[in-house]
């Protein structure tokens, strides 16, 4: 018996978050949460540690190969087939809005925001849901019970660690960076695969999504997404208090080749033409690390009777451009190690952090929704923060989250978001009003907590390094934050 599983990028459901700079590198900072140039939700080598276990199912092969990480029982049983149909739907969903090119006309720092994403072009390795994995900080290994949404077909991809800038800025391989903006991008991820489901998960428990354990065909805990560290983008970034004005991607002049903040890889920084004036053009640039994890609050269970049903399972692939990124003017930044992409002319660095698509599962009928949370942040600005859940869970247990900072009219300094979200918590219960959830680090350590869900309130951001919120190191700051509301993401 087979299931059919869509996987479906919202392109306008969530913004990312990551921390990409410290207090050092960007004036006016909240406060570092997460370790030095690591974003939340990385998982370090694309192709590796882990980040491809699994079958490598062919596109529209129903004989595929069972996955074979975390199985059990006998190699020579027929184990139940699962139809992977990944769906791309483009689906901007309402905006945040905080004010549209406006700002004061005072700024001695320029700050452009609200993006205007043209393209956004990842090498993605592969898409996986997966039972079990070990979470190493920032990384993972041993992933095992995974079925595989998308995989990469090139028979020769390129070495993780020593593909960089260099080779990725004329790389047009077909199929290779996948413009997540448009349409024929969006497409590409739409290739149906069958695999077979890898079979029961020996540490399901009767609590897994209220489900008895006998009835678990497979219990997936784990989103990952693994993708190489070069990123080609196409972007304006409006100028707060110009109307009409903006930064924008400009070409490659120069680049850069140094180690990793651990030293333990190559990477590149690169400089850009006239962010001011002329046309907007494409630019590849690189982070440090290549991927995003996401563990569920609530495992996603297939039971048998969803095998028997031919039950139709999708995952939306979430995410919102809407202010993803910034510019803004910094003396020096050709200087800045942690300036991935400089325009020396103008002092402007363009700060465009990782894309967090989070695997929301869903099966028929059901709708992926989000909650969207402003919450006071440096002065002149809030973050967002959004929750993803399936309205199917009465308990509406995270799936995904997103946070992305939105300036207000006043602004005149740039800030980063420092809001991690590798691990969710919660306690209490969205049927008796009481749900608090906690944002945690990569090391599981507390970010944000005491977010009430579906109201207003205060929270608390817990601070590693000072910063414009934090005295000192080990500080938390209390914080208001509004309940803007709750929307359907899925488009179907």
């Amino acid at each position: 018996m087979r299931l059919s599983l869509a996987c479906m990028l919202m392109c306008g459901c969530h913004g990312a978050a990551a921390n990409l700079a410290t207090d050092a590198s960007m004036p006016n900072s909240p406060g570092s949460v997460g370790s030095t140039h690591m974003t939340a939700g990385t998982t370090g080598s694309a192709p590796m540690d882990g980040g491809q276990v699994g079958s490598m199912p062919v596109a529209g092969d129903s004989g595929s190969l069972a996955n074979m990480g975390g199985s059990t029982g006998s190699m020579l049983k027929e184990r139940p087939k699962i139809r992977l149909l990944p769906n791309v739907v483009a689906g901007v969903q309402g905006s945040i809005s905080m004010g549209s090119n406006v700002g004061s006309k005072q700024s001695s720092i320029r700050v452009g925001s609200g993006t205007n994403l043209i393209s956004l072009k990842y090498y993605i390795a592969s898409i996986q849901l997966c039972e079990n994995v070990d979470v190493m900080g920032s990384g993972f290994s041993s992933a095992s019970g995974c079925i595989m949404l998308y995989q990469e077909h090139s028979s020769t991809p390129p070495d993780y660690a020593n593909y960089l800038v260099t080779q990725a800025q004329f790389d047009m391989t077909p199929d290779r960076f996948i413009d997540l903006m448009s349409a024929a991008g969006q497409t590409a991820l739409r290739r149906p695969v069958t695999v077979e489901l890898p079979g029961p998960d020996p540490k399901a428990a009767d609590d897994d999504a209220g489900v008895s354990a006998a009835a678990h065909v497979a219990v997936f805990r784990y989103g990952l997404i693994n993708f190489y560290r070069p990123i080609k983008a196409t972007a304006e970034f409006p100028i707060v208090g110009q109307p009409g004005q903006y930064f924008r991607t400009k070409a490659i002049t120069h680049i850069t080749t140094e180690r990793t903040v651990d030293g333990m890889n190559n990477t590149e920084r690169v400089q850009i033409g006239d962010t001011l004036s002329g046309a907007t053009e494409e630019t590849t640039y690189m982070l440090n690390n290549g991927g995003a994890l996401f563990t569920f609050q609530q495992p996603f269970v297939i039971t048998q009777a969803d095998v028997d049903a031919q039950t139709e399972i999708k995952v939306d692939l979430v995410f919102n451009p809407n202010n993803f990124g910034q510019a803004y003017e910094s003396d020096g930044c050709i200087d800045q190690p942690f300036s991935a992409i400089c325009d020396p002319h103008n002092n402007v660095t363009i700060d465009m952090p990782y894309v967090r698509m989070n695997p929301v599962p869903r099966k028929a009928g059901e709708k992926t929704r989000k909650e969207t949370y402003l919450m006071d942040y440096a002065p002149h600005s809030k973050v967002r923060i959004e929750l993803y859940y399936n309205d199917a869970d009465p308990e509406a247990s995270v799936q995904g989250v997103d946070a992305a900072v939105v300036y207000d009219p006043s602004a005149t300094m740039p800030t980063n978001n420092v809001i991690a979200s590798n691990f969710v918590s919660q306690t209490g219960s969205v049927t008796t009003s009481n749900a608090s959830v906690t944002l945690l680090d990569y090391q599981r350590a507390p970010n944000v907590s005491g977010l009430r869900r579906r109201q207003n309130g205060t929270a608390t951001l817990h601070c590693i390094s000072p910063g414009a919120l934090c005295v000192s190191a080990g500080g938390t700051a209390e914080l208001a934050y509004t309940y803007v509301g709750d929307g359907v993401v899925s488009m179907d």
